[in-house]
């Protein structure tokens, strides 16, 4: 079920409206309806997946509960080693398998047959945080687990699909101390608002823009000449596609959990205004940067070895990274670009670190010269990011090398194609949006419920706008919400899957 559709609509005010008469009759009953709705949500769209859902959870709930139980550090280490292994081999068969046997038929004499295998939505979502969940608690950090709070944890139907990837110290302390699972006016009416900007981002600002997109990939896979400014609308193109689409997505997630007094972890925080692809990463689905970080950075060695062990901690995690995201070579490249772009970055630092006292003196004296060394890092920025996504949008490595070669002014195109003079004026708008205003979490932060940011991501600013037009629960906001929603609502005819519910 996606959010963006009637049918999700319809299954919001059901769950909203039995949510709010068992509060007013028991004041626990909400959260064992949340569950069961959500099990709903996800057999939805296949009942025999919500099988397999289940049978993940609980095997997973299985080992948790002897993780608890062992006070032996050798034994948790293989029960953790067991589970791991047990996710990922789900994982691997499901979403790779396929992969697999079409990579070894490119250097096979004998072809073997594809198998068709369909992928579960949101496997991935919900494998990792599995994952991560054991690895906390042979850690040390997860004192007692509830089946309840377990299921709760991994099927909330908000997270679900696509994320955030919710880390157990976020959520689980949330579970524990709630008493009451009561219907707020407040935390509705605050995400509802967000959760109708995350469908207006999705159905208003971009759905609309993607047959544009699909037009110069189309061309592109046809062979056809392709000039300079064609590859780099193709990969801006995408780059604003996704940003919308995901940005919109993470807002529905975030303003759907706090409909129901759930608060989430921020997912994306305006990744373009970034000034490095370090900071890029820190902005762009920062739950799955800080799983990324945490689960393979790190124990590959991170930065404490040296440098060179540190590039190799990048790549390799950055290419995990990338085939996580898809199966298919594209995927890895694209990954193993972000890889070398943050090993450069990195290396950029160390080589600067020393001359960076000057720079700093002569920044001081002049904010003309901080402005335009800012915008230029940024512009940068954008620019290696947009490279890289005609990898992850191509639909096979020899169109995005005919799109990077374009990038790169080897293309055999002149002028523009006419897909492209299309394209070009509908981007306007959406440098603006992600250059000049502040994003929703901005917007959202003193709201006066759940959803705030303590800190700001490094080097960040607070929007001065966002103080000014942020979010209150008030008569102005409630009818531009409600306007909002109903044009967001109105263009859903544009139904569109998000992008990361393939993932």
């Amino acid at each position: 079920m996606v959010f963006a559709s009637q049918a999700f609509i319809a299954f919001l005010v059901v769950v909203i409206g039995v949510y709010w008469a068992l509060g007013r009759r028991h004041a626990t009953a909400g959260k064992s309806w949340l569950i069961l709705a959500s099990l709903f949500f996800y057999g939805y769209w296949s009942p025999v997946y919500l099988l397999l859902l289940l049978g993940s959870i609980g095997g997973n709930f299985l080992v948790v509960q002897a993780l608890l139980r062992s006070p032996d550090a050798a034994r948790r280490r293989v029960l953790l080693a067991l589970g791991i292994t047990a996710n990922l081999l789900l994982i691997a068969y499901y979403k790779y398998f396929a992969f697999l046997v079409e990579s070894w038929n490119l250097f096979s004499p004998v072809d073997a047959r594809v198998p068709e295998i369909l992928l579960p939505i949101g496997i991935s979502f919900f494998t990792f945080q599995q994952i991560g969940l054991l690895v906390d608690t042979a850690r040390g950090t997860v004192a007692r687990l509830t089946l309840t709070d377990h299921v709760f944890f991994n099927a909330f139907f908000p997270h679900l699909i696509a994320g955030p990837i919710v880390s157990q110290a976020e959520m689980l302390p949330q579970l524990a101390a709630r008493t009451r699972w009561l219907l707020s006016d407040r935390e509705l009416a605050t995400g509802l608002a967000l959760f109708s900007l995350g469908l207006f981002k999705k159905t208003v600002l971009i759905d609309p823009f993607a047959r544009h997109v699909d037009a110069i990939y189309t061309v592109a896979a046809r062979g056809e000449p392709l000039s300079l400014i064609d590859g780099w609308m193709a990969g801006m193109g995408y780059g604003f596609q996704i940003y919308f689409d995901f940005s919109g997505y993470s807002d529905m997630a975030i303003g759907l959990a706090c409909m129901f007094g759930v608060a989430f972890p921020l997912n994306f925080f305006s990744p373009y205004k970034a000034t490095s692809i370090r900071q890029f990463w820190r902005r762009w689905h920062v739950t799955l940067s800080r799983f990324l970080q945490k689960l393979l950075y790190i124990p590959f060695g991170g930065n404490r070895h040296g440098l060179a062990r540190t590039i190799l901690a990048l790549v390799a995690t950055m290419g995990i990274g990338g085939l996580w995201h898809g199966a298919g070579w594209n995927f890895v490249i694209w990954g193993l670009l972000h890889g070398v772009f943050l090993s450069i970055n990195h290396v950029w630092l160390q080589v600067s670190a020393g001359r960076w006292p000057a720079w700093r003196a002569f920044l001081a004296d002049s904010a003309l010269a901080r402005a335009v060394l800012h915008a230029a890092c940024v512009v940068l920025t954008f620019a290696a990011v947009s490279f890289t996504w005609v990898f992850f949008r191509a639909p096979d490595i020899g169109t995005a090398l005919r799109l990077a070669e374009a990038m790169l002014g080897f293309g055999a195109g002149t002028g523009m194609h006419w897909v492209t003079e299309d394209m070009w004026p509908r981007l306007l708008p959406y440098f603006l949006i992600v250059w000049a205003l502040p994003n929703s979490m901005e917007l959202f932060r003193r709201s006066g419920t759940i959803i705030h940011i303590d800190d700001y991501p490094s080097g960040v600013r607070a929007s001065r706008l966002a103080g000014r037009f942020g979010f209150r629960v008030v008569p102005a906001w409630s009818v531009a919400s409600a306007g909002i929603f109903l044009v967001a609502w109105f263009m859903l005819s544009n139904l569109s899957p998000f992008i990361y519910f393939q993932f």
